[in-house]
């Protein structure tokens, strides 16, 4: 009986001694977590080697490890965009101080035609401008991590020939004939049709500020899927890195930088991964081709999903300005 008595009282005492020190353990880990400082490398340490502690300490290690890389990870992407900004600062105050020069010139010439000529300038000058900060501004809601778009069945083709006879004027300039060739079912694709214009806009604008020949547009239906690629061939495509066409402010030569702020691709690339679409580049030999492949409307994402949520109000309006 003292023997059954004294094994009851060991075993009591054994759980005792047990929850306090699993009280002690989860208490200073709870304290630390309360109280870590997010800008501190220091990590949870077991004070006993008590089973279940130690998957729990790893746990708790393995948040504050991953929240470190995204802390990291965002302050090297704050300061990238905000060199990226700098850069671009320039192209703003470059076309800004051109303009300034040219108003001063027509503001003490009494030639007219000499007057209009520095007035055209300037005007120029700030258009260049303009087109700079319509970039920014469409690079910025396109990144919008809450960017919401409004999926529909688009049909493809007239959506095509519209953005090509909206650059009618520029390719009659460049003595050049955009060549379209359309699966014979004129495939639809489930898209949002204002996004999709811009993506097009983006895609024709980029042919014509970066290509030497005329642009072949293909529509092909692959049964899930429509495949729009824009392809043309380009002056220096050993400066291209098609990896990096798509981030922003991407420039791949000295030529490349002449016009343009970088951030027209990477639209095209942010617009379409919001659509659930995809994007890439190709380049064999001199020509470039670039392909935006869209879900077909026949196997449309549900509505319901995040890449088909209606969108905004404030997130509608891409067919304006390249």
């Amino acid at each position: 009986m003292l023997a059954a008595l004294l094994l009851i009282v060991g075993i009591m005492l054994g759980v005792f001694i047990a929850t306090a020190t699993y009280a002690t353990e989860l208490g200073r880990i709870a304290t630390f977590l309360r109280e870590h400082d997010l800008h501190s490398n220091a990590r949870v340490t077991a004070g006993t080697n008590a089973p279940g502690l130690a998957a729990l300490i790893d746990a708790a290690n393995g948040v504050l490890d991953r929240a470190t890389r995204e802390r990291v990870s965002a302050l090297r992407e704050r300061e990238g965009f905000q060199r990226d900004l700098a850069a671009l600062s320039h192209d703003i105050r470059t076309p800004l101080a051109g303009a300034r020069g040219y108003l001063q010139l027509a503001n003490g010439e009494n030639d007219a035609q000499t007057r209009e000529h520095h007035l055209a300038a300037a005007m120029e000058r700030i258009d260049s401008t303009t087109g700079l900060l319509d970039a920014l501004f469409a690079y910025t809601r396109s990144a919008d991590p809450d960017l919401s778009l409004e999926h529909a069945t688009v049909a493809v083709q007239p959506l095509v020939e519209r953005a090509l006879l909206s650059h009618y004027p520029t390719f009659e300039e460049l003595g050049w004939e955009p060549h379209l060739t359309c699966a014979d079912s004129s495939p639809s694709a489930w898209a949002d049709a204002d996004a999709l214009a811009r993506i097009m806009d983006n895609l024709l604008v980029n042919a014509i500020r970066y290509g030497t020949t005329t642009p072949e547009i293909e529509i092909a239906d692959e049964g899930n899927q429509v495949r729009i690629s824009v392809a043309n061939r380009v002056a220096n495509p050993d400066a291209i890195d098609t990896s990096r066409l798509f981030e922003r402010f991407y420039r791949a030569d000295h030529a490349r930088g002449a016009t343009g702020a970088g951030l027209g691709l990477a639209v095209c690339k942010n617009l379409a991964e919001a659509m659930g679409a995809t994007i890439e580049a190709h380049l064999a030999g001199s020509l470039l081709s670039i392909d935006l492949v869209l879900p077909s409307a026949a196997h449309g994402v549900a509505p319901d999903s995040q890449a088909g949520r209606k969108a905004h109000e404030e997130h509608k309006g891409y067919e304006s300005h390249s």
